[in-house]
């Protein structure tokens, strides 16, 4: 749960490589991929959604592969990895639930979704739903996994909730 108080915001967080943050709090995306299933006591959460700092490879290997592209292109978006926002808190999103990356529930993803992430199978696809989008993205230090932040976040006319796609 989060908890909001005079001083700021406790809540839980996920850093994201970028474009994958950025298209999960634009819903374009829906599932967030990892190798390791979400704790229990996270689904039914918001959870802040964090771009990370640094770009690697297999980043920039992926934004440029000609069938990320084909999608990634029709957005609007940045067309530079690194004109995205990196080290910033985007907006938040609610884990709904969570699947095992099987080859019958990649039936189920569409062609435009599995390009958003890694499908490894034996993975898992964590469902994220209603996404909000921070007009002006807060400055955040990063981990790994799923860490707890204090902070301030803007008001909520400052939030922008996309309308779904």
């Amino acid at each position: 749960m989060n908890l909001t108080t005079q001083n700021g915001v406790f809540m839980k967080v996920i850093s994201i490589w970028q474009p994958f943050a950025e298209l999960l709090v634009r819903r374009y995306k829906v599932f967030e991929t990892r190798s390791w299933a979400p704790p229990r006591s996270c689904i039914g959460l918001r959870m802040g959604i964090a771009s990370t700092k640094t770009l690697r490879p297999e980043q920039r290997a992926h934004f440029n592969d000609p069938e990320f592209q084909a999608h990634y292109s029709k957005l609007g978006l940045p067309e530079r990895l690194e004109d995205l926002s990196h080290g910033y808190l985007l907006g938040t999103a609610v884990l709904d639930s969570y699947e095992l990356i099987t080859a019958e529930f990649l039936e189920d993803v569409s062609d435009e979704e599995q390009q958003y992430g890694w499908f490894n199978l034996g993975g898992y696809a964590w469902r994220m739903v209603d996404p909000i989008r921070l007009e002006h993205p807060v400055p955040i230090r990063g981990a790994q996994g799923i860490y707890e932040w204090k902070g301030q976040l803007p008001g909520h006319e400052h939030e922008e909730r996309p309308a779904p796609v």
